[in-house]
């Protein structure tokens, strides 16, 4: 009966989440657009990333600002610094999240780590496929 026990409890509990290696659990597959009349990245996330969805969860990674002010408050979170991030065409849209924070933050070029609400985006291609709200944001050391 233990045994039994200890089977469920493993069954049932989420698997850690591991940060970037986490998000990279997806394939993207290429499919067609209506609206937007070109062929764009569709996510599929794998069961392992769904289980995080709508989850708490901390992530490190640098700030790339979307607001010419140096006060954030919504800003995309990469691995990878600038120079290798997704949107110089060094990295996969894996390895970006969108984040909204409930207050402005002042930015420097640094490693900050976010704590916020994962939420999964396969719905809308004008959003990026990770989308993290109400984050607070630190200074890594």
């Amino acid at each position: 009966m233990r045994l039994i026990f200890l089977l469920f409890l493993m069954l049932a509990t989420d698997p850690p989440f591991e940060g970037w290696d986490t998000l990279s659990k997806l394939k993207i597959d290429r499919q067609f657009d209506e609206i937007l009349s070109e062929s764009i990245d569709v996510p599929i996330f794998s069961d392992d990333l769904k289980a995080f969805d709508g989850k708490i969860i901390e992530l490190e990674g640098y700030v790339i600002p979307l607001q010419s002010r140096a006060n954030q408050e919504y800003f995309v979170l990469s691995r990878f610094p600038y120079s290798s991030c997704f949107f110089c065409g060094n990295a996969g849209p894996e390895t970006v999240a969108e984040v909204y924070t409930p207050e402005t933050t002042r930015f420097k070029d640094e490693k900050v780590k976010i704590k916020g609400r994962l939420r999964l985006n396969a719905g809308s291609p004008l959003h990026l496929f990770y989308i993290i709200e109400e984050a607070e944001v630190e200074k890594v050391d």
